[in-house]
């Protein structure tokens, strides 16, 4: 027992890091330059302290590709709002951009490769891509090995609970816009602009998610530093995807502490074995 004890210990002190790539547009897979990026948002979490480091950066994308001018200005428009040119936060300093992004993960090293994780598998590749275009650019290699955190989550409630989780349940979990206006969420810009679409916030609000998921498997405090404080103006603000109301239904008042513990209650029923575990390894 006191062996596991300390296991859980470690992963719960363990480093991850969470990121996200916004593109001014994403191109057809027959053109050579698939994405734009324009803006990356990292995390520094661990579950015992929460997030301890944030990076963010708008990045100038360069040269529209010729036809493809009037679709990013519809993507921008409709989600990240950032200008096609003349955007004065946007830097062309990509060998800057890279070595501060790599200054920022290298503690943390797997097999020789730093890991990161996005939010979801369908985001890996955008992800990768835009790191090894930025590499490119900066004329290095990129030493980074992006991972989906809905796996992460999975395989950090196998360690403890020795049991498969649902993966849909992870999904619906992931899912939830209810910090989408959370206080110092979102970077300064898409803040004063009132835009909810920054790859800032969506790095931090997989820390989010899992503290609010795994806090109560792994015994960790939830501070300020795990998840914003709870304010009354974005706290009843309630993901449409799973929230389904009947016309002919009136609700007056709703336990927005009931309806978290829907969406971060454990995926997985059953209480932690005691019995000892083998060496920590989430990769």
């Amino acid at each position: 027992l006191a062996c596991f004890k300390r296991e859980c210990k470690s992963v719960c002190d363990e480093t991850f890091y969470f990121i996200s790539f916004i593109s001014m547009a994403d191109l057809p897979s027959t053109c050579t330059q698939r994405f734009l990026p324009c803006e990356i948002g990292c995390v520094k979490y661990s579950m015992n302290r929460g997030i301890i480091g944030e990076f963010h950066k708008f990045i100038d994308p360069g040269t529209i590709p010729r036809g493809f001018r009037y679709h990013c200005q519809a993507s921008s428009d409709a989600t990240h709002k950032i200008p096609l040119s003349n955007f004065e936060l946007g830097s062309a300093n990509y060998n800057h951009i890279f070595q501060e992004l790599f200054t920022f993960l290298k503690p943390v090293k797997t097999n020789g490769c730093i890991a990161v994780y996005c939010k979801v598998i369908s985001e890996c590749f955008r992800v990768d891509w835009c790191l090894n275009w930025l590499a490119s650019k900066a004329g290095t290699i990129n030493p980074v090995k992006v991972y989906e955190l809905e796996e992460l989550i999975v395989k950090l409630y196998e360690h403890k609970l020795m049991q498969t989780p649902s993966k849909t349940r992870v999904e619906r979990m992931m899912d939830v816009i209810v910090w989408d206006y959370a206080p110092n969420t979102r970077c300064k810009w898409h803040d004063e602009q009132d835009v909810v679409c920054c790859a800032l916030a969506v790095a931090k609000k997989c820390a989010y998610c899992i503290s609010e998921s795994l806090s109560s498997t792994y015994n960790f405090e939830i501070t300020p530093s795990h998840v914003p404080k709870k304010e009354l103006d974005y706290g009843t603000k309630l993901n449409p995807k799973v929230l389904v109301l009947d016309n002919n239904y009136k609700q007056s008042k709703m336990d927005r502490s009931s309806v978290a513990n829907r969406y971060f209650s454990s995926p997985v029923q059953g209480e932690a074995s005691s019995i000892s575990l083998g060496k920590w390894n989430i990769i």
